[in-house]
């Protein structure tokens, strides 16, 4: 299979950069697979690859693609037009798009890690801290802060490593700040030394993007839009896998959707925490019993290194075993 990405729009150290599908390129003059998000917008190289017998695009970006601009809006929904087959981040928008479209080509995958950038299998890592967090607080513009603020103000309780873009954070918690825009290889090595990972894979929208997600065609159809007037969607992010490779016990936030079920299963592989008041505590709890949750972070770790890396997704989607 050819392995084509254009990386326009891309911030440097954005997850794609890691993936590295480019060492399966096969040079095949029949099947293509498109991976970044400004790939299958790319005019220049869908002219290049549309005779190919099997045209095939690694989607990350949903249900993000469905609330900007009009005219992006447009092209991510009509983008596997030109394809045989979609591999998406959201089952959700991927069993509605199938469903809006009358097709069959969208299937539901999982953002893979790749295994060279994982924690060793065999290696004890030395777990100095308790819990790490990354990311940024949302914009306000009616967007719920709520969740993300939580876990800021309450990690600095604890031994915490806490990396961000230095996009909303408040000045009275920037002194709570490991670091501001540090590359993921550094971050990684953050999440081996911890024990934990709190994090959410929750989407939160503006009013306006809310009105925006309400002019799409059956909009309704959309699992993850069940709960606009929460102003919410489930979104995977990459940060709980990233954890997982790195033998690192995922914390998530608890969504109506319980969308990482899907890949990993709770308690056994990762533990939730219900409101954001229980975080302190769930956290203690975890420290107190750390002989027990470290098997769970191992369990996860076990599945991901069998089920989940670049190499195994990517035949995955070569041999077509998903659906």
């Amino acid at each position: 299979m050819k392995i084509v990405r254009d990386k326009t729009g891309e911030y440097g150290d954005c997850a794609y950069e890691y993936l590295d599908f480019e060492k399966f390129d096969n040079d095949s003059e029949e099947e293509v697979l498109f991976y970044g998000y400004a790939t299958p917008y790319n005019n220049e190289i869908k002219n290049k690859y549309k005779n190919f017998k099997r045209k095939v695009y690694y989607q990350g970006e949903q249900p993000c693609g469905f609330y900007g601009p009009p005219q992006e809006v447009k092209k991510s929904i009509e983008v596997a037009d030109y394809f045989d087959e979609v591999y998406s981040t959201c089952p959700y928008s991927a069993e509605w798009m199938n469903k809006i479209n009358n097709y069959d080509k969208y299937r539901p995958i999982i953002f893979p890690h790749n295994i060279s950038w994982s924690a060793p299998e065999n290696e004890n890592l030395d777990k100095i801290l308790d819990v790490i967090y990354w990311g940024n607080v949302p914009t306000p513009s009616n967007r719920d802060q709520t969740t993300v603020l939580n876990i800021i103000q309450t990690i600095p309780k604890f031994k915490h490593a806490f990396f961000t873009l230095g996009l909303g954070i408040p000045q009275d918690l920037v002194k709570y700040v490991t670091g501001v825009n540090a590359p993921r290889p550094a971050m990684w090595q953050y999440l081996r030394a911890s024990k934990i990972m709190v994090t959410s894979n929750l989407l939160y929208f503006t009013d306006n993007e809310v009105e925006i997600l309400k002019q799409l065609p059956d909009w309704r159809e959309n699992e993850a839009f069940c709960r606009l007037d929460q102003k919410i969607a489930p979104q995977i992010k990459t940060r709980p896998i990233e954890a997982i490779f790195n033998k690192t016990l995922v914390l998530l936030k608890e969504d109506p959707w319980h969308i990482f079920d899907y890949w990993f299963e709770a308690e056994k592989e990762f533990v939730y925490y219900k409101n954001d008041e229980d975080l302190e505590d769930k956290i203690r709890e975890i420290l107190n019993n750390w002989d027990h949750y470290r098997l769970v972070a191992e369990s996860a770790y076990q599945k991901a290194i069998k089920l989940y890396t670049t190499e195994r997704i990517f035949k995955d989607i070569v041999e077509k075993r998903l659906r």
